[in-house]
């Protein structure tokens, strides 16, 4: 009777032994979702976990689909905490007002002692927001995971692909109105300028420049259409 009584103990100190540290070795402590915008932009989950593991999830316009994994360094996982220790989320409000209608948001969420902690916005949050979203996404492009641009599952390959530049009207949405030109292989690449100036790219397999830069000048809601700069 003692014998079992003693083996019990064992087993249940054990157990408090696993759940006190076993779990919270695989626990969330920061993670990132990032919403769609009027364009591209890759939806995606990432979230770190305390031992360095990263969940990865693809949900749209995203160059990997479903769900993966990758294990950060320890460097890696003791730069990323000391970032998030320094941008601190607990100080912002959860949701931060943006004017900015055409930009993605992003939701930032850490885990701390059982509670949690969220801060929702776009372009126009704090400049520490913004770096630690983009230390998150160097750390996913570094591990071979492209976060940072979306993909067009209709667009021109990289390779051939070519851009002009084009300018709207204030009030025109550009994600509505390149839906107009849907039977050519068009994307928006990215605004460039708060006159509602963007970047947009075609394949010259299908459309030559002189034609894609006629067919835009004659649509409703265009200001100008030129060739793009050169770099």
């Amino acid at each position: 009777m003692i014998r079992l009584a003693l083996l019990l103990a064992l087993l249940a100190a054990f157990s408090c032994k696993t759940s006190r540290h076993g779990p919270a070795a695989n626990a969330p402590f920061v993670e990132l979702k990032t919403g769609a915008c009027f364009g591209f932009c890759p939806v995606i989950h990432l979230t770190v976990r305390n031992n360095g593991w990263v969940d990865y999830s693809g949900l749209q316009f995203a160059e990997r689909q479903g769900r993966d994994s990758f294990q950060l360094s320890k460097d890696e996982l003791r730069g990323l905490r000391q970032k998030v220790h320094q941008v601190n989320l607990w100080q912002y409000p959860d949701q931060i007002r943006s004017e900015v209608v055409d930009a993605p948001t992003a939701t930032l969420t850490v885990f701390k002692h059982g509670q949690t902690k969220s801060v929702s916005g776009s372009i126009d949050r704090p400049e520490p927001l913004l770096e630690l979203e983009n230390d998150i996404k160097n750390l996913a492009e570094a591990h071979g995971f492209q976060v940072k641009r979306g993909i067009n599952p209709n667009e021109p390959p990289i390779a051939t692909r070519r851009e002009v530049r084009v300018k709207l009207r204030p009030e025109i949405n550009a994600g509505n109105w390149i839906m107009q030109f849907s039977e050519f292989r068009l994307q928006l690449i990215r605004r460039v300028s708060e006159e509602n100036i963007w970047l947009i790219a075609y394949d010259p397999k299908q459309i030559a420049e002189p034609a894609v830069l006629e067919l835009f000048k004659s649509s409703d809601g265009t200001l100008e259409a030129q060739p793009a700069p050169k770099d």
